[in-house]
């Protein structure tokens, strides 16, 4: 032992001592670059500034209500329905659909207590908020753009009961995968962090937080039914079996 404290002395640290530290502080700058990028804001503009900084993640919304919506709900009837159907539906159709769905939201706070009085308790039967893991997405924003499907909106980070709103922005097409058609993102960005450029993650973590959106059972059982969605122009064709 004492002769290997004075090697060490003498020669210093080995060469597998030298990588393992050189491997182990570039995983941690690694995860504190993604931490930081996770909470850093993205900035939602209406359309891209004149000069673009690379420093910044842009998110453009789709467009919603307008008299492009107004056929929403008639199409989503035929969707049900019709065991072989083909339609179209562009953007401010799809954010009036989306519009339909539940979102988690933060728990209130609780009210001021009365001094020397103690905290009441949460009724038995009071509702408890959707915020019961991670990562929990709101409402979808969709807009086409460039050919693919952008889907972007808010998602509640939960830890713990300690919770932070940031933004979620995709881009991608849709593929059929055994049975299913499903979505295959080519960008995927949690606040500013490129999650796309970690393949190992984006794919769980999209899969996470599409399954995390409730979805009446209905849609469910029609989405089973389809045979391919494209993205033609504006609007995404669906094609049942």
């Amino acid at each position: 032992m004492a002769d290997k404290k004075l090697e060490k002395a003498l020669y210093g640290p080995s060469m597998t001592e030298v990588a393992l530290g050189a491997v182990l502080g570039l995983i941690v700058g690694v995860l504190a670059a993604c931490v930081y990028l996770v909470f850093k804001p993205v900035s939602q503009v209406k359309e891209l500034p004149k000069e673009v900084s690379r420093s910044v993640v842009y998110y453009i919304p789709g467009n919603e209500g307008g008299a492009k919506s107004k056929n929403w709900q008639a199409k989503q009837k035929q969707f049900l329905s019709n065991p072989t159907f083909s339609l179209s539906l562009v953007e401010e159709e799809l954010n009036a659909w989306a519009a339909t769905l539940a979102v988690p939201t933060a728990p209130p706070p609780p009210p001021p207590a009365k001094p020397g009085a103690k905290p009441a308790a949460a009724p038995a039967d009071a509702p408890k908020p959707a915020t019961d893991g991670i990562f929990n997405p709101g409402r979808p924003n969709f807009k086409v753009v460039d050919g693919k499907l952008q889907i972007g909106g808010k998602c509640l980070l939960n830890w713990y009961g300690l919770t932070y709103e940031i933004t979620v922005v995709t881009t991608g097409t849709f593929k059929k995968s055994g049975d299913s058609v499903v979505y295959l993102p080519d960008t995927v960005y949690l606040g500013s962090c490129p999650v796309h450029l970690l393949p190992a993650v984006s794919g769980p973590l999209m899969s996470h937080l599409i399954s995390r959106v409730k979805v009446p059972d209905e849609i469910h059982s029609a989405w089973a039914k389809l045979a391919s969605i494209t993205i033609e122009g504006t609007a995404l064709k669906f094609v049942a079996q």
